[in-house]
């Protein structure tokens, strides 16, 4: 039988001043990393980064975005002129973005294209002179270059919500697009989300299906679009719309796991009330002269394909 780990009272006050500060525990000295490493390796603790050690319930309490931020700022307080940048930059400003984008690294602002970085898990982003801001306790990039690296690093689909939520927050255009004036590279990815953004937005699922819309070649959608049940009065606001030549009206939804269990969402209806709610909504707007009303899933959206087939069916207009 194995005996249990002595008390380490170095290991305890590094990881209550972490837990306090919201990031993980690192030690500073040989004697300290070794107790934490041999503590990670007895499965005590979570290596969840070079250095970095958090409580393995505490870390599955937290959700993706605030990992990277719990890692982000214990990089910050070994290097405090560091500057965080790309999509850690982005959770830090509270913008809309997919959780999958925190598997890669984590990104730093450089302001020389030489400097070694001998970080594991850091990429270093070429950005001299760029504007910062204080943000969710870490040093990042300000909000419109934040924007832009994104844009420049990411799939448009996946640029798409944090433009959409960067411009809800009051970031203008202009900005966003001074700092692509300075950086003497081909913005085309910045202009082109830009040229699709829309600050309407409700979330960066949402913004996610347009994007996924978009870039698969169907017809640019309304969104937002209000429909008023002539036989009731009643107003229903659907996320997405096509108004075809033929008269047709083809809707789309949105539908996230949240609508049926979130509280806050449902109204603390049951699963049933909240279906029986959409059949009603679905007759309204079919009263309401919509004719094809699609929903699709964050999985069908992710996978891209599912939804191809769903627009298709429908009769959504796709450029060949």
């Amino acid at each position: 039988m194995v005996s249990p780990m002595r008390r380490h009272k170095t290991v305890e006050a590094l990881l209550d001043v972490a837990k306090r500060e919201r990031r993980c525990a690192y030690g500073t000295g040989k004697a300290a990393c070794a107790a934490l490493d041999r503590r990670a390796k007895a499965g005590i603790l979570m290596r969840v980064f070079p250095n970095a050690y958090v409580d393995p319930a505490y870390w599955e309490s937290l959700q993706p975005p605030e990992r990277s931020l719990h890692i982000a700022r214990t990089i910050g307080a070994r290097h405090p002129d560091w500057i965080f940048a790309g999509v850690v930059a982005a959770a830090a400003h509270g913008f809309e973005h997919q959780w999958s984008l925190h598997d890669g690294p984590v990104d730093i602002a450089s302001p020389n294209r030489s400097t070694p970085l001998r970080e594991t898990g850091v990429r270093r982003i070429y950005a001299p002179g760029c504007a910062t801001e204080s943000a969710s306790g870490i040093t990042v990039t300000d909000k419109a270059r934040t924007v832009v690296d994104c844009c420049m690093m990411l799939e448009f689909r996946y640029a798409m919500p944090i433009v959409d939520s960067a411009l809800a927050q009051g970031v203008s255009r202009r900005d966003i697009l001074t700092v692509c004036g300075a950086l003497h590279r081909n913005c085309l990815p910045v202009f082109r989300a830009l040229h699709y953004a829309d600050p309407r937005s409700e979330n960066g699922g949402e913004s996610l299906m347009r994007g996924t819309i978009v870039d698969s070649g169907f017809m640019v959608p309304e969104i937002q679009v209000t429909f008023v049940d002539p036989q009731t009065g009643k107003s229903y606001r659907v996320d997405f719309a096509w108004r075809l030549a033929d008269g047709r009206i083809i809707v789309a939804e949105f539908d996230g796991v949240d609508k049926y269990v979130n509280p806050s969402m449902t109204d603390r209806r049951s699963i049933q009330g909240v279906v029986l709610a959409e059949r009603e909504r679905e007759a309204a707007l079919r009263r309401a002269r919509v004719t094809t009303i699609v929903r699709c899933t964050f999985e069908q959206v992710v996978q891209v394909t599912p939804l191809i087939d769903e627009l298709q069916r429908a009769g959504v207009p796709r450029n060949r």
